[in-house]
């Protein structure tokens, strides 16, 4: 019976070999590791925040994060690296947080950066760590599970069957991999064996490379997304500033005019009056018409 190898522990790059690179590659790594950085930040204060993170791998036992993978159905190989194992739990979306050991729930909630200890009860880590989500993340995470119950509906005719007992990936290399491979010849042949194995090999190279593709486009579309907010509140602000500047010059022009008609009022001579004609008098040194 073969025994699955010892989980290897990769080193970590050293703080001088972070500082060497780039902040774009920086800020990448710090996000596969599940880390939220702000572009702004300094380099110095980047590289603190990963190193924080690395210390915290080293510190979180390797079973701990294999029971988070294994209860989010990650596709990872048992002897991954504490760093794998990290860059795919900063994919997981799922908050069915019931099913998720004790142990687990401790790792995922320090690896989000909330406080846990292993003596706390399992529902106060579940609370804590669903009001952390946030009210978007939640809403998002709904319509993406109403989408896919849809689309299965469509495709299957049915709901999907149970997903089973969780399995590790193979592991590379070994007495298992030829084991494997000569299992795989002997079902299909030779060519179809080793078509089979090459075409697993490259299903899981794809499926990695989509992934990161994905996590690049969430990012420049989360980028996008908060640009076009700085945008959107920067034009409310200006137009409310012009109607602003609109409404006290209205009242600054109804003010003068009002101020000039009551000095008109009080300085200035009103309108004169015309007199009625006066009536003429008979001028007595006309003659008096004759009478016959």
């Amino acid at each position: 019976m073969n025994t699955p190898p010892a989980p290897s522990y990769a080193s970590l790059p050293t703080a001088q070999g972070l500082s060497d690179l780039p902040r774009d590659e920086l800020l990448r790594y710090g996000r596969q590791l599940g880390l939220e950085l702000d572009p702004d930040l300094p380099t110095g204060s980047l590289v603190a925040s990963i190193r924080t993170r690395q210390e915290l791998l080293i510190e979180l036992e390797h079973d701990a994060l294999l029971d988070i993978v294994v209860w989010a159905r990650r596709p990872v190989r048992r002897s991954a690296s504490k760093e794998e194992l990290a860059r795919e739990i900063a994919r997981i979306e799922r908050t069915n947080y019931d099913s998720l050991p004790l142990r687990g729930l401790v790792a995922l909630a320090r690896l989000r950066g909330l406080p846990a200890s292993p003596h706390e009860n399992a529902h106060d880590l579940i609370d804590r760590l669903k009001k952390a989500e946030g009210l978007l993340k939640r809403f998002a995470r709904k319509r993406r599970q109403w989408v896919t119950s849809v689309m299965t509906k469509m495709i299957t005719g049915a709901e999907a069957p149970d997903e089973g007992e969780y399995q590790f990936l193979p592991e590379e290399g070994g007495d298992l991999a030829r084991g494997s491979l000569k299992q795989q010849i002997e079902q299909h042949g030779l060519v179809g064996g080793i078509a089979s194995r090459l075409r697993g090999a490259a299903d899981d190279y794809i499926k990695i490379k989509l992934d990161e593709i994905e996590l690049r486009i969430d990012a420049k579309l989360m980028e996008i997304d908060k640009r076009l907010a700085e945008w959107r509140d920067r034009e409310v602000a200006n137009r409310l500033k012009i109607l602003r500047i609109t409404l006290m010059f209205s009242a600054l022009v109804a003010a003068i005019s009002l101020g000039y008609k009551w000095f008109a009022d009080r300085t200035l001579p009103g309108p004169v009056k015309d007199s009625p004609p006066a009536a003429v008098a008979p001028n007595s040194a006309e003659p008096m018409p004759l009478k016959n």
